[in-house]
């Protein structure tokens, strides 16, 4: 039997690649396995961004390695692009497949359940430069990754120049597909019967701005919205410069989109702001948050914050409690610094401990646990439309996930009242 697995790490966008090569699989007749430990084939669509990530990606791949002999793996995503030699020493690793081929991944696979696992040698390797992509296109196969949520990539690569970040040159310049191939995936997911959709990018706020005539990421929103049938559109990280007053109100406005907000900090610091290379100020940051806020007032607005960046004092990391304390923030990605080779940041003097920067960390998410539960205590007897998820629980457009008190159909919006808080979220 034709089996395969997919274990997906890293941002939405990657999310959403996975999804399509797993779309492309089970057109072929191929057989979905639960765990990686039965399958035939395995494909590790790998993150970089952090030590951590690349660390869980070889994690994975020794374990599978150990548990389940007879697999043929396949690895593809940010890792494999970076390092794809180091990649290709791994145990049972058949093919390494950076970003630039990645759309070669579903055949691979399929081949390989033509071939005697036996005649593997080293690790064939398929990886070129990522800056010779131009343009976007659209996945050959309609993903989804679930039966209810379906998340649509519609713009990759990044011309930012964070000095932090390693994910442009894993991931290329800036490229948006194009308005035309968005809406047929939207319309095609929608018909399949998908009540969400997620659009996802790696700088999503920069959508069609390399195409010819030029077009706006809220130009994109307002067609989206005109899809009949569209049940919800949600957004996923956007960058706080890009989020204009216009798709604030369009948000404001809209019952169809999602209200959730998911905009990157980083620094609560002006000096570490400017060292990181972020082109805003944290008064800026703070004043957006709050007009989002006062517009719509049950918005779930999240951010990532990275800790312990080189020369980051305690004054510093002080100013980014303040602010986090102080902002409307529902939630947070609490990420320690990880120096990157390559990037301009590795380069910086002062770098900080890791216990202090741990410890940084642990204060963060103690702090936002207790914004997100007066958050979650303040949405306490009020009704709301959620959807019915595959694990049993609900989801709000407000991203709080409910427990609800009977089995319902997946993919159905049901009306609830909250009743009392769970450990994370809403009990019905």
């Amino acid at each position: 039997m034709k089996t395969f697995h997919i274990s997906n790490f890293g941002c939405r966008a990657s999310q959403s690649e996975g999804a399509s090569i797993h779309q492309e699989l089970l057109d072929s007749n191929a057989v979905e396995s639960s765990s990686a430990y039965d399958a035939g084939v395995v494909i590790v669509n790998s993150c970089t961004v952090t030590d951590e990530a690349d660390r869980q990606v070889r994690q994975m791949i020794r374990r599978i390695a150990s548990r389940n002999p007879q697999a043929q793996i396949v690895v593809t995503g940010c890792y494999a692009q970076r390092a794809p030699e180091e990649v290709a020493q791994l145990p049972q690793v058949r093919y390494v497949v950076g970003n630039s081929h990645k759309p070669m991944v579903g055949q691979i696979a399929l081949g390989l359940f033509e071939q005697d696992f036996s005649t593997h040698g080293r690790a064939e390797i398929l990886c070129s430069s990522i800056f010779l992509e131009k343009e976007l296109h659209a996945a050959p196969h309609s993903g989804s990754g679930g039966r209810t949520r379906a998340v649509v990539k519609v713009q990759d690569g990044c011309n930012a120049n964070c000095s932090f970040c390693i994910i442009p040159s894993v991931r290329g310049r800036s490229r948006s597909m194009s308005p035309e191939s968005v809406l047929d995936e939207v319309r095609e997911l929608v018909s399949r019967g998908y009540k969400e959709v997620v659009f996802s990018g790696i700088h999503l706020g920069t959508y069609g701005r390399d195409i010819h005539p030029n077009t706006t990421f809220f130009d994109l929103l307002c067609e989206t919205l005109q899809i009949p049938h569209l049940e919800r559109l949600r957004l996923s990280s956007i960058e706080p410069l890009e989020v204009s007053p216009e798709i604030i109100e369009l948000m404001a406005g809209h019952s169809r989109i999602a209200r959730h907000f998911h905009i990157p900090l980083q620094s609560g610091s002006a000096g570490i702001l400017r060292a990181m290379r972020r082109p805003y100020t944290p008064e800026y940051y703070a004043g957006l948050v709050r007009s989002i806020r006062a517009r719509i007032p049950g918005a779930a607005i999240g951010a990532d914050v990275m800790v312990g960046f080189p020369g980051e004092s305690d004054d510093d990391f002080q100013a980014t409690y303040r602010l986090i304390e102080e902002s409307p923030l529902t939630y947070l990605h609490v990420f320690p610094f990880s120096s990157r080779p390559g990037t301009v940041a590795a380069t910086i003097p002062g770098h900080i401990p890791d216990h202090v920067a741990r410890f940084r960390a642990k204060s963060l998410r103690q702090l936002i646990a207790r914004k997100n539960e007066e958050f979650r205590r303040s949405m306490l007897g009020r009704e709301m439309e959620v959807l019915v998820l595959e694990d049993g629980s609900a989801l709000s457009d407000n991203f709080i996930r409910v427990e609800i008190p009977s089995a319902e159909p997946v993919n159905r919006w049901i009306r609830i009242r909250a009743n009392a808080l769970t450990e994370e979220g809403l009990q019905a």
